[in-house]
């Protein structure tokens, strides 16, 4: 009987240690792979981003010119220039890590311009003065391109170029004058001209995450000419030539953000590091 015993203990050692081991010899169920970071996805394709920008330029008028004035020999003088805010949107696609490019358009508020002439009047045998007050308005589209020169800590300088067409209005223009001591009032129609814009600009991007890149810039943009309608003297209807605003180019500073729909940069989320099981040792 003891014997039996003896055996019958021996033989649930035996089992308890084979399913232990057997136990030992299967890998653990493997814990679900940590979630994805949150985020949003590219919906329109890699490389795209939006744009948008607000500033300020420091505009100025090359030369002033009338038809009129230049026939009588007369000459301006005491031009006034004045600042112009804007804001622009655009669409743009970057290439690789240094090279990008976008497509802007852009509002330029009312700025005011001004200057004052003299002229000597044959009918009369005397000078007569004019000045000229009105406000200019720019509609701006340009093609740009960049080249991005590295990015540190997250900061990104560039330097940029951008060509395309503006679309200048000269609005509310009046011509106040003096003939032989009697005042003159004259008013021109509005009046606008489309001509060719380019541009220069440097500035430095700094990425806050993978889809968001603030911009502080500045640039260089020519303007070329604008013009208004003809000037009417109010007193008796007359018509003479417009009044002519050539070589218009301004100092902006502006900032802006790009929203890009692209792969995360070096400052953008991490990519999630591939899950693998834990190894389990087999005794």
């Amino acid at each position: 009987m003891g014997s039996l015993k003896t055996l019958a203990l021996a033989g649930g050692l035996a089992l308890g240690v084979s399913a232990a081991a057997q136990a030992a010899d299967l890998a653990y169920a493997p814990p679900p792979p940590p979630p994805e970071p949150l985020g949003l996805k590219g919906t329109i394709s890699s490389g795209i981003y939006l744009r948008g920008d607000v500033g300020v330029g420091l505009q100025t008028v090359g030369k002033y010119h009338q038809d009129d004035v230049v026939q009588f020999g007369g000459n301006f003088f005491g031009k006034s220039d004045n600042s112009a805010f804007f804001a622009g949107l655009g669409v743009g696609y970057r290439f690789n890590n240094w090279l990008r490019f976008d497509i802007t358009g852009e509002y330029r508020g009312s700025s005011s311009i001004g200057v004052n002439d003299i002229v000597f009047n044959p009918w009369i045998n005397d000078f007569q003065t004019n000045t000229y007050k009105g406000n200019l308005t720019s509609l701006v589209t340009l093609f740009n391109g960049y080249i991005d020169l590295g990015t540190w800590n997250c900061l990104t300088p560039y330097i940029g170029a951008g060509i395309g067409f503006s679309q200048n209005r000269i609005s509310g223009l009046t011509d106040q004058g003096s003939v032989a001591g009697f005042p003159t009032l004259g008013y021109a129609t509005n009046g606008s001209k489309t001509d060719l814009a380019w541009a220069l600009m440097a500035g430095v991007g700094y990425e806050v995450n993978k889809n968001l890149t603030l911009e502080l810039g500045y640039r260089y943009l020519n303007l070329g000419d604008a013009q208004s309608g003809r000037i009417v003297n109010a007193f008796n209807g007359e018509m003479y030539a417009p009044l002519k605003a050539k070589n218009i180019d301004s100092h902006d500073f502006r900032i802006g953000m790009r929203w890009n729909f692209g792969d995360p940069n070096c400052c953008g989320t991490p990519e999630p590091v591939a899950y693998a099981p834990p190894v389990v040792r087999k005794y």
